[in-house]
C-alpha cells in the first residue's frame, strides 16, 4: 500500500492552560504551554487513513519521510477515483489542524459543493468549468433576501482552493479546478437612497436641534 500524503500534527493532552484570570488560553498559545506529542497521519491510496505517535518532532519526521518514499520514488499505486463526498469526509479528518471556526466554514463549503455538483461526482471530474459554475451559483444566494456580499463569496472562493489543493497534494487530481478564478472586486458600500418622506423627516430633525 502506497502512500498518498503525510502529515504531521501536534496531538494535545491534559487540561486547557489558563491565564492569570482563570480563563482558557487561545489555541494559538497552546504549543508552548500545554503538553503535546507529535502525531504522523497519512492517508494511503486504498482511501484509508493510518497515524502513529511520535515523542519528537524529528522522530515524526523520519517517519513520515519514510511513509512518503514510496511516492517520490515512483512506486506508488493508481489512487482510486473518491466522490466529493468521501474527500469531503477525509478532508475534515485529517485536518485537525484547523481552528474550530475555520472547521465550521469548510464543513458549509463542502455541503455547498455536494449540493451542487452532487455527493457522487469524482473528484477527478471537478473541471474549471464546474468551478466557475458553482461560484456563479453561490454568488445568487441571497440571506433574509439580501444578496451576498463581494467579500462573502471571496471568501468562499479561498476555502475551495484550499479544500481542493489537499486533493493535489494527496495526489488525487493533477491540478486544482479553482485556481485562476479571479476574485470579485469589493468596492465601496453602495449609496443608500432615502424617499422623499425620508428627506423631509431628516430636514425636520435638523431643524429642530437649531442646526
Amino acid at each position: 500500500m502506497a502512500t498518498a500524503k503525510v502529515g504531521i500534527y501536534r496531538s494535545y493532552y491534559g487540561s486547557i492552560p489558563k491565564n492569570s484570570s482563570g480563563n482558557p488560553l487561545p489555541k494559538c498559545e497552546w504549543p508552548k504551554t500545554r503538553p503535546h506529542s507529535w502525531v504522523v497521519r497519512w492517508f494511503g491510496y486504498d482511501g484509508q487513513r493510518y497515524s502513529r505517535s511520535c515523542t519528537t518532532r524529528k522522530e515524526a519526521e523520519r517517519l513520515a519521510e519514510e511513509k512518503q518514499k514510496d511516492v517520490r520514488v515512483g512506486q506508488s499505486d493508481e489512487p482510486r477515483k473518491l466522490t466529493l463526498k468521501e474527500f469531503g469526509d477525509m478532508y475534515l479528518s485529517i485536518r485537525t489542524d484547523l481552528t474550530e471556526r475555520c472547521i465550521v466554514e469548510h464543513k458549509r463549503v463542502i455541503r455547498f459543493l455536494r449540493e451542487r455538483l452532487g455527493d457522487n461526482r469524482p473528484i477527478q471530474r471537478v473541471t474549471p468549468l464546474d468551478a466557475r459554475s458553482f461560484i456563479a451559483w453561490y454568488r445568487k444566494r441571497q440571506v433574509r433576501g439580501v444578496p451576498l456580499a463581494p467579500a462573502t463569496v471571496n471568501k468562499v472562493l479561498r476555502e475551495c482552493r484550499r479544500i481542493f489543493r489537499e486533493a493535489v497534494d494527496c495526489h488525487f487530481i493533477k491540478s486544482n479546478p479553482f485556481d485562476g478564478m479571479r476574485p470579485l472586486k469589493v468596492g465601496e458600500s453602495p449609496w443608500h437612497f432615502v424617499t422623499p418622506v425620508e428627506f423631509h423627516a431628516l430636514m425636520d430633525a435638523t431643524d429642530s436641534r437649531g442646526d
